[in-house]
């Protein structure tokens, strides 16, 4: 089998300190992924579309032929499909920059083996980040379904006719870093690369704190932890047969942005409701009465109220930055999340996915965080 082309694609910095600190961190995370691809057998030449130009000059100098991004507003299908198309491709490994902080060379080396003509394997079936296609041609049919991509296993396969495999729920398959909580949760995981491992020192020291905090929560037998938010049956099920720990879960809106309902303004949340009637004070104080310390998908909670908060403000949020935090109500749930007696932790989907199989797998791997 021919090699496999592969298509790196990095988005832009952001102009906020809060922006710039998750960027950073992304950049490490491509540059560990880079150098695991370069060492797996079946890895064709590697393209990047960065749009950074530190990233575009990094990844040149380790061998990554750089694509310039076109202007524009930038459309997942229409560019992917425009790049396969120009560069003739038969196979593509598409990696948003981001997508596999975790991923070792073995569970590469077997996606890249599994992708043969007609088929394709994909990170997560439902919320994709990376995917292995086997007839990449595919891809310029369904262009237009494709603004992020997000659903893209569920498009080649519904909509491109490929039979697509989504790998099974763990740390190496589900990490992704969109969010602060996504990188911090990363720290002391054994499959953790080289520059993400030294981006992880300089770890705000409140946010290590409070990851410290959890953690402990998590290692002591017979503590609560509520995690609210898109938690999947498989993480749920995780966290209960792996750790002698009670877990109080509140688990809504999955599928809030594969499904559209998110930019229909169609979110729905219980809690969310609650909190706003109530306030985010009195509200963490009910849920301190019940718990140890809290994981939480606050995504939905923001999907639910609109309008959607700035990336600066939804980072700043993460990290616990209170003053650079504009948004009002998010400003006010930030500090009650900062003030509460209980680590809570806060994030995207991946906080409750990827990054808490992370945390998970770091503690049963015995690392020590100090």
């Amino acid at each position: 089998m021919e090699p496999l082309p592969i298509l790196l694609m990095l988005p832009p910095a952001g102009e906020t300190r809060a922006e710039a600190w998750v960027a950073q961190a992304r950049t490490a995370a491509a540059l560990d992924l880079l150098a695991r691809i370069q060492e797996t057998p079946g890895a064709g030449a590697i393209s990047a579309l960065a749009a950074d130009p530190d990233d575009r000059r990094q990844l040149a100098s380790r061998g990554v032929r750089v694509i310039q991004p076109e202007a524009g507003e930038f459309h997942f299908g229409r560019v992917i499909a425009s790049i396969v198309r120009r560069e003739g491709w038969s196979r593509l490994g598409y990696f948003g920059g981001a997508s596999a902080p975790l991923a070792t060379e073995t569970l590469l080396q077997e996606a890249f083996e599994d992708a043969g003509p007609g088929r394709a394997v994909v990170n997560n079936y439902h919320s994709t980040d990376w995917a292995i296609v086997g007839n990449a041609s595919a891809l310029a049919s369904v262009a237009e379904r494709l603004p992020s991509d997000n659903p893209l296993g569920w498009v080649l396969q519904h909509e491109a006719g490929l039979e697509v495999q989504g790998l099974a729920p763990r740390a190496s398959t589900r990490a992704d870093i969109d969010t602060p909580t996504d990188v911090a949760m990363l720290r002391g995981h054994p499959d953790a690369g080289p520059a993400m491992r030294a981006f992880l020192e300089l770890l705000p020291p409140e946010l290590a704190s409070k990851l410290d905090r959890l953690r402990g929560v998590i290692e002591t037998p017979a503590n609560t932890l509520a995690v609210i938010g898109r938690l999947s049956s498989s993480v749920w099920q995780a966290l209960e047969s792996r750790r002698q720990i009670w877990v109080r879960v509140f688990a809504e809106e999955r599928g809030m942005l594969a499904s559209g309902r998110l930019e229909r303004g169609e979110v729905r949340s219980l809690i969310g409701g609650l909190v706003d009637r109530i306030g985010p004070a009195a509200f963490l104080r009910d849920l301190a009465s019940m718990a140890d310390g809290v994981i939480w998908d606050t995504r939905v909670w923001m999907a639910q109220r609109g309008p959607w908060p700035p990336a600066s403000d939804r980072f700043s949020a993460d990290l616990g930055w209170l003053e650079e935090i504009g948004d009002p109500a998010l400003r006010a749930l930030s500090e009650a999340v900062e003030a509460a007696p209980l680590p809570i932790v806060t994030g995207g989907h991946g906080v409750v996915a990827g990054g808490l199989l992370a945390l998970l797998e770091a503690i049963e791997s015995g690392s020590r965080t100090r």
